[in-house]
């Protein structure tokens, strides 16, 4: 990926739309993935007696539309206990808690796979709502990382971007998306804050909803490849300063040997 903004392979005048948005609805419309043989089911969470009243408490006032008495401390606890974001405010802690709920029971009705109709390969942004499909691998134990391993099974995931940026070290691009929901071989939970490099991302097709305002989005894409052209400069910055101090250190070591 290396802090590329778009995928060169992908070109869009000579993709099959037809053909391949076909093969891949008929992918996302399985949706059931077969898996390993055996495969455990989800570990449910472990929780004490006061992480199950807290939980009654949160979907009964959930019911009674009166989630706003729950203090900041039992909304964090209510987070932290399905390993969601604890940062912000007490309004965002509420609101992430009523997404959660309402993506829980509801996430595959309020974003279907019918909504996902615009192909965004190579040029996803933060704000954008995107339906993409992983391959899960597994290695055999003592395997390096860069085995890939035998294939276990496929997931497909439906979520916000909420954040993307360009490594410091590498500058590859990597986003972090929010699940609203995940179907197939150990799908990820509500609201599960999921990082992916941009290649992965990208691997297949990569679909997502339409903004209410195209335009801002058009201004998102627009500040997004501006730092994409920074982060690609300040890569080549470094590459060529270590070549440079490659030949140095040659030269120093070839001077030395003949005198």
């Amino acid at each position: 990926d290396a802090g590329s903004d778009k995928d060169p392979s992908f070109d869009p005048a000579a993709d099959k739309r037809a053909v391949g948005e076909a093969a891949l609805w008929s992918r996302m419309a399985r949706l059931s993935i077969s898996a390993r043989k055996g495969r455990k089911a989800p570990v449910a969470l472990e929780m004490g007696n006061e992480d199950i009243d807290l939980l009654a408490m949160v979907d009964k006032l959930m019911h009674d539309g009166q989630l706003e008495k729950l203090k900041v401390y039992e909304c964090k606890a209510y987070l932290r206990i399905h390993k969601l974001r604890l940062g912000g405010k007490k309004e965002e802690l509420l609101n992430r808690i009523r997404d959660h709920i309402e993506v829980k029971l509801f996430g595959d009705v309020k974003y279907p796979v019918s909504s996902f109709v615009l192909n965004c390969k190579g040029d996803a942004c933060k704000g954008d709502v995107v339906m993409f499909e992983q391959n899960i691998y597994r290695r055999k134990k003592g395997d390096p990382r860069g085995i890939k391993g035998r294939l276990c099974g496929q997931r497909t995931n439906a979520g916000r971007i909420i954040k993307e940026s360009y490594g410091t070290a590498k500058q590859q691009h990597t986003f972090t998306v929010e699940i609203f929901w995940s179907k197939g071989y150990k799908p990820w939970p509500p609201l599960h804050p999921l990082l992916i490099k941009g290649r992965n991302l990208y691997k297949d097709k990569t679909m997502r909803q339409p903004w209410p305002d195209e335009k801002e989005r058009s201004r998102v894409l627009e500040e997004k490849h501006a730092r994409g052209f920074q982060a690609r400069k300040s890569r080549e910055v470094r590459i060529h300063e270590k070549e440079i101090d490659k030949m140095r250190r040659f030269n120093r070591y070839a001077s030395n040997t003949t005198t």
